[in-house]
């Protein structure tokens, strides 16, 4: 039997507080070429969604940024092409917007499937991840919600969970076959001790959020969760190309309710036994923090390293680096001679506006330091 029509949608939001100053409000993380490969991290993955589609990619992403996403994806407003981008008037965390993609999608084709793809993520593999995908298609058309968990190869305290339900197989015997497998519940990121029980037991993988679902699917399901956010992101949807499509747009785009997929239908879904999940086995990284950044760089033959000296240092940018005895990162936007010397596991991000130098071991403490910047009345540099 042939699979239903299969639409990518990436939600393309958020700021990367954890990479500033390289990310900011008016450039998110998702522009960025992180990985000095001539790409942003949208561009790879629309690249690496294309060829699994039906039907064009929705991308849904924040009106500031809508031009930029556009100029990125060769998509001009109002002309036919292999990607629609969508603007959301202001950000209301992930359910919104791919429950409008949803909607968009479900109003083109009502048997139509959707998977949603961050779009700020490193993926490794493509043919891993397409043969993912195709196993989450064919899970989805039972009704399911399917997640990718990835595979772990730590203990790592910065992602949520998923937990496998090896108890449950005789009630999904829709499964076999499909490579999915159903799930018992999502955990919230969990401190070293239980990520690392989570490990050692076998049945838990990494949350990557990705998700595979008929459309009407999870509208149906969102409706009984939270009527209002169905509604609305159908009515929207309804509108969408009519002359009341603005009207109605920033009328019901506020009203719906700010909230992630995963709280909104994910643990509510696995709590009835609607979720399944496919592991995948591909490489995998959210970039969240410059001690990822730093990671991938080192594993990228593409990174240049430090022209002279001694050490482990890479250089992404136009920065000279000299160094003696030190191992760090270094992101440099101006001409600046930058000079090390018995440093051992910093990130240096050097622009016209902003000097940081960073402990990698503190990464995910920046988005502390970021948030102080409004008190201090230097919110211009966001």
């Amino acid at each position: 039997m042939p699979l239903s029509p299969f639409v990518p949608v990436i939600p393309a939001g958020g700021a990367g507080t954890r990479l500033w100053p390289l990310s900011r409000r008016s450039r998110p993380k998702f522009l960025l070429d992180l990985t000095g490969e001539g790409r942003s991290l949208l561009q790879r993955t629309l690249e690496r969604l294309a060829p699994l589609a039906d039907r064009p990619p929705i991308v849904v992403t924040g009106a500031l940024h809508e031009q930029a996403v556009r100029e990125q994806l060769g998509a001009p407003l109002g002309a036919p092409g292999a990607v629609r981008v969508v603007a959301e008037p202001s950000p209301r965390n992930s359910m919104p917007a791919i429950a409008l993609a949803a909607a968009l999608a479900e109003r083109d084709d009502e048997e139509a499937v959707i998977g949603s793809f961050a779009a700020d993520h490193l993926i490794e593999d493509d043919e891993a991840f397409a043969r993912a995908v195709d196993a989450a298609r064919r899970a989805a058309e039972h009704g399911y919600l399917v997640t990718l968990g990835i595979e772990p190869t730590g203990p790592a305290t910065g992602f949520g969970y998923i937990e496998r339900d090896a108890q449950a197989r005789q009630a999904h015997r829709v499964l076999e076959g499909t490579g999915a497998v159903p799930v018992a519940r999502f955990v919230e990121k969990p401190d070293r001790a239980l990520a690392q029980e989570f490990v050692d037991s076998g049945r838990f993988l990494w949350n990557a959020g990705m998700f595979v679902v008929r459309a009407r699917v999870l509208l149906d399901e969102l409706e009984a969760q939270i009527p209002p956010l169905a509604r609305g992101a159908r009515e929207i949807a309804a509108a969408h190309g009519s002359e009341r499509h603005d009207e109605v747009l920033e009328r019901v785009w506020p009203t719906l309710t700010a909230i992630a997929i995963d709280h909104a239908l994910a643990e509510p879904l696995a709590a009835a036994g609607k979720v399944a999940l496919v592991p995948a086995r591909f490489d995998w990284d959210d970039v969240g923090d410059f001690a990822a950044l730093a990671r991938q760089l080192r594993e990228r033959r593409g990174a240049v390293e430090a022209s002279t000296g001694d050490g482990d240092v890479q250089v992404l940018g136009s920065a000279h680096v000299d160094a003696l005895s030190s191992r760090a990162t270094v992101y440099g936007a101006t001409d600046r001679h930058i000079a090390l010397v018995g440093l051992d596991g910093i990130s240096i991000v050097d622009t016209e506006d902003v000097l940081l130098v960073l402990a990698d071991e503190q990464a995910q403490d920046l988005a502390t330091l970021v948030a102080r910047l409004e008190e201090q009345g230097r919110g211009h540099l966001r």
